[in-house]
């Protein structure tokens, strides 16, 4: 589907917000992606392949908002595209995160490092609106204060918003994991049920999984990063190998898993 770019625009150093105008409203699931590729000259190939980025949020008037790091050419392109400008679209795609009753725990914990920060905004509003009575705790972290993304949005979602950064130059130095660790340790009831809900790179989630595994009443749901070029299950480049056997795809049987089901 071919959208048109309502606004496109650096938020800080290398981090973007673009936000498409889809021609009809379309239902997201907080977690899911699009497949996205710069609308090309006819007859020009490049980019050939489209990429997967995840849906920040939607707003009231039905645009989908998208968090971007500038980190390579097709999203150098993306930087360059202004108001009025198309883009062609996929999706949404993949499952997101659960919201459901019966996972939803007594404690909300949301974790996310750098660009991971993307869909949480979405998950965090979704949450605070079905769950008012559930306080929602959202650890962010970053390598500096340039990579901390959406705090102040974050903020009015969650009853508390706790930052880390590995240099110290804002919150705790340190990772996301050091805050997860103190945390459970410090102020969360062992005897409530706590759900975890994180997105980030895969060494962050694999740190979050060992900690977590040694406690009960945790749950845990991961957001996956992969290359992708298809989206839909096709190309079967993007598999995460599963705890039993075999192996999942990214993009059709994710980007979301509960923890204990993939190998990191």
């Amino acid at each position: 589907m071919r959208v048109r770019i309502a606004s496109n625009s650096c938020i800080k150093g290398p981090y973007y917000r673009i936000v498409l105008n889809p021609p009809s409203k379309v239902n997201i699931t907080p977690g899911q992606f699009l497949m996205l590729r710069p609308a090309t000259p006819c007859n020009s190939y490049d980019p050939l392949l489209p990429r997967p980025f995840s849906i920040h949020r939607v707003d009231q008037s039905g645009n989908i908002e998208i968090l971007y790091k500038v980190v390579g050419r097709v999203t150098t392109i993306l930087s360059m595209i202004v108001e009025g400008d198309e883009v062609d679209i996929l999706g949404p795609l993949g499952n997101g995160f659960p919201v459901n009753r019966e996972v939803v725990g007594d404690n909300i914990l949301i974790i996310a490092g750098g660009i991971g920060a993307a869909p949480i905004i979405g998950l965090g509003e979704t949450l605070r609106t079905n769950y008012p009575d559930r306080p929602i705790v959202i650890i962010l972290g970053g390598r500096g204060e340039a990579d901390l993304l959406c705090v102040e949005d974050l903020k009015k979602t969650a009853a508390e918003v706790i930052i880390t950064t590995n240099d110290g130059s804002v919150g705790i130095k340190g990772y996301v994991t050091d805050a997860l660790e103190e945390y459970l340790s410090r102020r969360c009831d062992p005897g409530l049920r706590t759900t975890v809900y994180a997105c980030g790179p895969s060494p962050m989630l694999q740190k979050i999984s060992e900690i977590t595994g040694t406690r009960r009443n945790i749950e845990t749901y991961f957001s996956l990063e992969a290359n992708m070029a298809c989206g839909i299950g096709l190309c079967m480049g993007c598999a995460v190998k599963r705890r039993d056997r075999g192996y999942y795809l990214v993009c059709k049987d994710g980007p979301v898993f509960r923890g204990d089901t993939i190998v990191l």
